[in-house]
């Protein structure tokens, strides 16, 4: 189980679980360009002893692939870099426009031991929401109520930060390499489709009292370019729609 502290297991099926998730997305999204999203809210309006309530902003699991000629997707530097300025730019804009006060994090080579594994939790956690909440795959156990959590061991780093919830994000970008598209085009020839690309993602606020996931939203666009401002803001007002508010 991965209920506290992922283990090397955990991480590994984590992984491999959000790569199937993802294989099965490209081959949606890559029939249109349409954003669509799904939205599961327990409340509202957030609570706080103070006037407003604070959010600590996580830092963000962004990451840029090219698809190779056979399908295979490449991690890539470069872009990943640019994707991941780009939407940590539109997610502060997007607080500032919405007055949503945030607390962002140190960066990444500055977080505690346990900051990472809780980082590594939420996309384990995601990704079976996306699984078993959202996807064919029922479980008899939760009797179709969205009852997610990380664990009340998460309020360490609320005391920490001095933070009542925490905002976890994840997004991937998929951007189809040359080869990639001169296939796509013949096995279209012969009527078969195949996926050039697009991106998807969810994100969460979560309860650091007691770890729930009291909002989840994933988002799927059929072509998309994080590394172009604009677009990168796009996504962002996608993927953070309807979070609650003070």
């Amino acid at each position: 189980m991965c209920k506290w502290f992922p283990n090397r297991s955990c991480a590994v099926a984590g992984k491999n679980r959000i790569a199937a998730i993802a294989a099965v997305l490209l081959m949606a999204l890559s029939a249109g360009c349409a954003t669509t999203t799904a939205t599961v809210k327990q409340t509202d309006k957030l609570e706080s002893v103070d006037r407003n309530a604070k959010i600590l902003l996580m830092t963000p699991d962004v990451k840029y692939y090219l698809l190779t000629a056979g399908g295979v997707p490449e991690p890539h530097a470069e872009w990943t870099d640019a994707a991941r300025r780009n939407f940590a730019a539109s997610l502060q804009a997007y607080a500032d426009d919405n007055q949503i006060q945030i607390i962002r994090m140190p960066d990444q080579d500055q977080l505690s031991d346990t900051e990472i594994s809780y980082q590594k939790l939420y996309s384990a956690v995601g990704s079976s929401v996306l699984s078993h909440h959202f996807g064919a795959i029922k479980l008899p156990t939760k009797q179709g109520a969205f009852d997610w959590t990380l664990g009340s061991g998460v309020s360490a780093i609320g005391q920490k930060y001095g933070a009542d919830y925490a905002l976890f994000s994840y997004y991937r970008d998929y951007q189809a390499s040359g080869g990639r598209v001169a296939f796509s085009f013949f096995a279209a020839l012969v009527g078969v489709g195949v996926a050039t690309g697009g991106e998807f993602g969810f994100a969460s606020l979560v309860d650091l009292r007691t770890g729930d996931i009291i909002w989840f939203n994933r988002v799927g666009r059929g072509a998309g370019e994080l590394r172009e401002q604009e677009q990168a803001r796009a996504a962002v007002d996608a993927l953070f729609k309807d979070m609650p508010r003070n």
